[in-house]
C-alpha cells in the first residue's frame, strides 16, 4: 500500500510564505479599500435620470416657442452641463423634450425630422412619448416636463416619470379633457 506522503510530497519549509495573520491583514486592507471607494462614489453620486432633483430643481429657459418651427429641434442642457436634452416641435406643432441619451448604450439621440434617432445602432424612438420603435433600445427616453409662460418662452421645469406602457396618442389638437394645453 502506498502512503499518501509518497504520492503528495509537501515541502513544509517552502509552503509557508505567508502566515494566516498576514493573509487576514491583506484581506482587511483590501476590504477597507473597497469600502472607502464605494463610500466616495456614494458621496459623489448624481441624481439618477427621472429622480426628483433635490438641490438644483430650478426651471431652465430653453427658447421662445415661436422660434422653433414645426419639424425642427433645439438642444439644451437641463440640470448641469452634462445633462444634454433635446426639444422638438412635431409637425403637428406639439413641443416635446427628452434627454438626449439613448437607453441602449448612451449614445446621443438626434432628431431626423420624423422621429428621434440613435445613430450608433440605428435605434429609433417615436416623438410622442419617447418609446423605441426600431433597433436595440427597449426602454423609453427620459422625458422633460415643459411649460410655456406668458412671454411665450418655453421652460424645462422637471422630469417626467417614464411610462411603462404606451398610452394611446390623442388626435391632433386634443387637450387633456379639461380644456388646457398639455405639453407632456
Amino acid at each position: 500500500m502506498v502512503h499518501w506522503k509518497d504520492t503528495f510530497p509537501v515541502d513544509i519549509a517552502g509552503e509557508s510564505r505567508y502566515s494566516r495573520r498576514e493573509f487576514a491583514r491583506f484581506l482587511a486592507l483590501v476590504s477597507t479599500g473597497f469600502t472607502l471607494g464605494i463610500g466616495y462614489l456614494w458621496a459623489r453620486r448624481k441624481p439618477l435620470e427621472g429622480a426628483p432633483s433635490g438641490e438644483g430643481g430650478a426651471a431652465v429657459a430653453v427658447c421662445k416657442a415661436s422660434e422653433l418651427l414645426p419639424g425642427k429641434s433645439r438642444l439644451f442642457t437641463f440640470r448641469d452641463d452634462q445633462d444634454k436634452c433635446i426639444l422638438v416641435r412635431t409637425w403637428r406643432g406639439d413641443l416635446k423634450a427628452y434627454r438626449q441619451v439613448c437607453t441602449h448604450l448612451g449614445c446621443a439621440v438626434r432628431w431626423d425630422g420624423a422621429r428621434l434617432e440613435c445613430p450608433c445602432h440605428l435605434g429609433f424612438f417615436e416623438v410622442e412619448q419617447g418609446f423605441p420603435v426600431q433597433g436595440p433600445p427597449t426602454r423609453p427616453l427620459g422625458g422633460i416636463v415643459l411649460e410655456i409662460r406668458g412671454d411665450g418662452m418655453v421652460w424645462a421645469v422637471g422630469d417626467m416619470t417614464k411610462p411603462n406602457v404606451p398610452r394611446p396618442i390623442a388626435a391632433a389638437g386634443a387637450g387633456d379633457g379639461r380644456g388646457e394645453e398639455v405639453l407632456a
